[in-house]
């Protein structure tokens, strides 16, 4: 990368170009940030709680006289927060709505409508077009797998939190975020820039079974980005791992020793600059990753591929099947090296967190993969009868376990992830002692882009920083380098797993269906060892 003056890398936002830019496009809808009053004040008035649950039992009651055999709906209120600060100006952009979807079934067909004008006429007009759309495909469609059964649920819950981001004002959010800014300026030639996202929601779910919750959702996406120039014209840049997405309140962004691990990260990456520079030579070699690039190669391909509606084909023609099926030729077998074990959850503070699905069933956490063994998939309601057998043979009933997820309401669910964590290995295991072991091969730290094809088989990964190792030491800085691989062979390659201290939580992010739509997750990953993969050369501009 190469910019001219130190300025001119702060205003245009180096580190997006250096690989670990943050992707904030100047807002049209800001916050004025020299202000005392909490972010709350420059909010309007959304409904309440009670409002929302009328609206939606209002929805059932007319999907159910208008002939639904089964309806549900989510309403939610939702109101979001970013802002960033980069040493010479913070900016901000704010957002909020008020939505709602209803899905229906009628003579085995499904209807879905959503809208975001939830008054109690336009959601009784939706209820029934979206019966009378279901009745219409019924005519021409099959029949959907029946739902799997589920308790009926009541109740609430709330995001257990210490402060609220929108309690605190625009002045002390720039203030905290401005401090780990100038953390990372205290390194010589040191570059920091902060942004800090939070969303709140009142979320009501409500089905034709009896079951009506309420929860008070919030989220926090914490990014702290630390670069260094080099004599003007080189840079480099890394997130901070500290900084990691939860379920969580502004007392997450609190706490001195994080602008102290802001100016060590800065420092680290000061010390690259310090290996001899060369262009990557093509070939297989062993590889170490650190914990936030496992994350990246698990959140785009194993994560992914264990959506059953994927492995079932519902998105086939649109984001694509998976390679971890048929069910009966992966359940209970062992596909990946017995070093992986994976399991996903959402008790706070993980990111998504909550006490319901999307679909009102109870979340708990659960096992994917057992030492290589896959065990499980993200499931759904309509769904989770494919495993029918496999839960028998297990002596369980077929069953989800809260992983039908949408992040707005005017998508229907689906199954999948909101946090995934792989587990760590033996203490002692550190990214040094890894790289240590390593005879001829690379070090790759902050993995940012990995793609796949359609099947999730094969795929390709972009290090930010890479590094060559010979007999256990960093020898040069890499450049121009990318990696390529079969998905099952790296996964069933990686030897060693790194401990408790090299794992590092990500935030994924990815589009899926038809239209596109949002989906953010987090990744949980130790370092890990990978007996071989392929390095390319990119080319070179």
């Amino acid at each position: 990368m190469r910019v001219s003056t130190r300025r001119e890398f702060l205003a245009t936002s180096s580190l997006a170009v250096a690989g670990v830019g943050l992707g904030l496009a100047r807002p049209a809808h800001s916050l004025p940030l020299r202000s005392s009053q909490p972010v709350a004040a420059f909010f309007p008035d959304l409904l309440d709680p009670a409002t929302l649950r009328t609206l939606a039992l209002g929805g059932i009651d007319a999907a159910r006289s208008a002939g639904a055999t089964y309806a549900d709906i989510r309403v939610a209120n939702r109101r979001h927060l970013e802002i960033f600060v980069n040493g010479i100006y913070p900016y901000s952009n704010i957002g909020f709505d008020v939505s709602y979807g209803l899905r229906v079934l009628v003579d085995g067909a499904w209807g879905f409508v959503y809208d975001f004008a939830p008054t109690p006429d336009a959601v009784v007009r939706a209820a029934r077009t979206a019966v009378s759309t279901a009745r219409g495909i019924a005519k021409i469609g099959g029949r959907v797998p029946a739902m799997t059964p589920a308790p009926v649920v009541t109740g609430e819950w709330t995001t257990p939190v210490a402060i609220d981001p929108f309690a605190v004002s625009p002045d002390d959010h720039v203030s905290v975020y401005g401090a780990y800014v100038s953390a990372g300026q205290r390194v010589p030639d040191g570059l920091a820039e902060a942004l800090f996202c939070w969303s709140t929601e009142t979320r009501v779910f409500a089905s034709s079974e009896g079951s009506l919750v309420t929860q008070q959702l919030m989220h926090a996406e914490p990014r702290v980005g630390v670069g260094v120039m080099f004599e003007g014209t080189d840079s480099l840049g890394m997130y901070v791992t500290d900084f990691a997405p939860a379920s969580a309140g502004f007392e997450i962004a609190l706490g001195t020793h994080l602008q102290d691990r802001v100016k060590e990260a800065t420092e680290e990456v000061a010390q690259f600059f310090s290996y001899p520079v060369a262009n990557v030579e093509v070939g297989r070699y062993e590889a170490v990753f650190d914990g936030t690039s496992v994350g990246a190669l698990l959140g785009a391909t194993i994560n992914p591929a264990l959506e059953l509606d994927r492995v079932l084909g519902h998105h086939a023609d649109d984001s694509g099947s998976s390679f971890l099926g048929p069910v009966t030729d992966v359940l209970g077998h062992r596909l990946f090296s017995p070093q992986l074990t994976v399991s996903a959850g959402r008790s706070a503070p993980l990111f998504g967190a909550a006490k319901w699905d999307d679909e009102g069933c109870a979340t708990k956490a659960f096992p994917l993969i057992d030492h290589g063994t896959v065990v499980d998939y993200f499931t759904t309601r309509t769904t989770a009868s494919a495993l029918t057998s496999w839960y028998a043979s297990q002596g369980k009933a077929a069953h989800t376990c809260g992983s039908a997820v949408t992040l707005s309401p005017v998508r229907s669910p689906s199954g999948r992830a909101s946090q995934l964590t792989m587990a760590s290995g033996t203490s002692g295991t550190s990214l040094e002692t890894l790289t240590q072991r390593i005879s001829n091969g690379m070090l790759v730290r902050a993995t940012t882009h990995v793609v796949s094809d359609q099947q999730l088989a094969n795929s390709a990964c972009y290090p930010n920083l890479l590094f060559e190792v010979k007999h256990g030491r960093i020898t040069r800085r890499l450049r121009h380098a990318g990696m390529q691989f079969s998905t099952k062979r790296l996964w069933q390659s990686l030897t060693t797993v790194g401990d408790a201290t090299t794992a590092q939580c990500r935030l994924h992010q990815s589009t899926v269906d038809q239209p596109w739509a949002k989906v953010k997750q987090a990744i949980t990953a130790p370092a890990a060892h990978f007996r071989e993969i392929d390095v390319i050369q990119l080319e070179q501009y």
